[in-house]
């Protein structure tokens, strides 16, 4: 019988701590009706920078119940922009890198001399799994945080800028 106890303990041990390291709940319905939703590469400046958007546009216009916040997409997270027109509404996020590489990077044999130099941006604990034309968007109703998936993205032609 202290056996059963011991495994049947054991296992809800388990079970509670595999519960905890779950990642963030989904809506399973879009927060409106979504018209279009893409990404699209761009390029441009003076050629030293580049970057990618995403946009999604709804065919309503939302009360003041949905408060857009970020989308994830591709290992980042960047809040989103909000723009309406007449019978549509749009929400983009811009994900911008920058191609021109540093050439004042130091090295030296001696470590004090490369503190000088910029560490890279990292992303670390990306709370969703995502292919390449998955996205997740959060938003607030209610001062509470939801979170959409949208799969399969449309890719739009890229953008090149003089």
């Amino acid at each position: 019988m202290k056996s059963f106890i011991t495994i049947v303990s054991s296992i809800l041990v388990i079970i509670s701590f595999t519960q905890c390291g779950s990642a963030q709940k989904l809506d399973k319905k879009a927060p409106l009706t979504i018209n279009k939703a893409y990404y699209q590469d761009w390029f441009g400046g003076r050629g030293t920078s580049k970057g990618t958007i995403v946009s999604i546009e709804f065919s309503n216009i939302t009360s003041k119940k949905i408060i857009f916040d970020s989308i994830f997409f591709k290992g980042k997270l960047i809040k989103l922009e909000h723009t309406f027109s007449e019978n549509k509404q749009t929400i983009t996020g811009n994900f911008i890198t920058n191609i021109q590489h540093d050439k004042n990077i130091i090295m030296d044999i001696d470590p004090k001399e490369e503190m000088a130099n910029k560490v890279t941006d990292l992303n670390i604990n990306f709370p969703f799994e995502l292919t390449d034309k998955e996205c997740v968007i959060s938003y607030f109703i209610r001062n509470k945080k939801h979170y959409y998936k949208l799969l399969n993205l449309k890719e739009e032609q890229p953008i090149y800028y003089p």
